[in-house]
């Protein structure tokens, strides 16, 4: 059963952002928010889900307090910039650990741009958000949040994490 849901901010919570180095956390405002991000947040935090986000940025409190944001989220984490995906996987165990979830209890959702190999975050349910199409069976796929419903979700990850 899902219990919690983990978003990298860079990846999948910000629209038009592909450098952490570029974000001035001072310009970000509500409108910088994935579309339909809002909604998929609160539908979440209406259904009892924990939530999780993290990010390379040690400005991540800022930022989340200028989205407006801060209130829905259980938990927030700073990783180093300098990692990896494989190495960066420790922020995900920490945010699990936090959360007190195991990784079958939760989604993660990071960008379908992403380059590294997703199957290190195996252990977790994932979710990449994008255009680019994913071509890894157990992996659900979304263009963005504008239409997610979470039990549409959760019935698709639930599927694709029995093959």
């Amino acid at each position: 059963m899902i219990k919690g849901c983990i978003f990298n901010l860079i990846d999948v919570v910000l629209k038009e952002v592909s450098n952490v180095d570029d974000l001035v956390p001072k310009l970000i405002t509500p409108d910088h928010l994935m579309d339909g991000f809002l909604v998929f947040l609160k539908e979440l935090k209406n259904k009892g889900i924990q939530i999780a986000v993290i990010s390379h940025n040690p400005l991540l409190k800022e930022i989340l307090d200028r989205l407006r944001i801060t209130h829905l989220i259980n938990n927030y984490f700073i990783g180093n910039k300098n990692d990896s995906l494989n190495t960066s996987t420790n922020i995900y165990a920490f945010a699990a650990t936090s959360l007190q979830l195991s990784p079958k209890e939760l989604i993660v959702f990071i960008s379908s741009e992403v380059s590294e190999d997703l199957n290190l975050l195996e252990p977790y349910n994932i979710v990449c958000v994008g255009s680019k199409p994913i071509e890894i069976s157990h992996i659900h796929h979304v263009t963005d949040f504008s239409s997610l419903k979470f039990n549409h979700l959760i019935a698709s990850v639930t599927n694709i994490s029995q093959i």
